[in-house]
């Protein structure tokens, strides 16, 4: 799995390339280490290697790009600010595996509204309270999900953080929909 991970960052390499993409400078694998010890999990290994392989955040999806890690940016509310910044559920497990819409009134059979900040760290917003996540421990480990006012959904179809980046520099830059099954 692990060369195609680094045959899929020499795509991405490229591709940022042609486009005269930025990315941030590389997290130090120490740092990265550090956060990983701090918040007591390991990132899933396609964001790990994008991190310490290409760039801490820079051009990408979402729309106003991506946080290093561990940061927050205008797109997070004030209140909402430290519940990022200091992950403290962030080793929880995320128990959502299908989209749920509360705004309506919909109640989910697989967590709580409180359960939302659960196994996830941020990668940026698209503007208007929509917030990008990276699950990284339950079920969903490794899937980007948006978080906003009225509820959550995984990237669509669901995919790796690597694959969303490479799919977005691609062009497809529509990661929302509600498949039938509802996952």
């Amino acid at each position: 799995m692990v060369p195609a991970m680094y045959s899929q960052l020499a795509r991405i390499r490229s591709k940022l390339k042609e486009r005269r993409g930025t990315l941030n400078p590389v997290a130090p694998e120490l740092e990265v280490l550090a956060f990983e010890a701090r918040h007591g999990i390991s990132l899933p290994a396609d964001y790990r290697l994008f991190l310490t392989e290409l760039g801490n955040g820079g051009m990408g999806p979402p729309d106003h790009g991506l946080v290093p890690l561990g940061h927050t940016d205008s797109g997070v509310i004030v209140e909402e600010k430290a519940l990022w910044s200091q992950l403290p559920f962030v080793a929880r497990p995320f128990p959502f595996t299908r989209y749920w819409v509360w705004e309506d009134g919909e109640v989910s059979e697989e967590g709580t509204a409180e359960q939302v900040g659960h196994g996830s760290v941020y990668l940026g917003h698209d503007g208007c309270g929509m917030l990008w996540h990276l699950i990284v421990s339950g079920a969903e480990r490794g899937v980007p999900w948006q978080l906003c006012g009225e509820g959550i959904q995984p990237v669509c179809p669901k995919r790796s953080f690597l694959q969303w980046y490479e799919d977005w520099l691609d062009g497809l830059d529509s990661f929302y929909g509600f498949p039938e099954s509802g996952a």
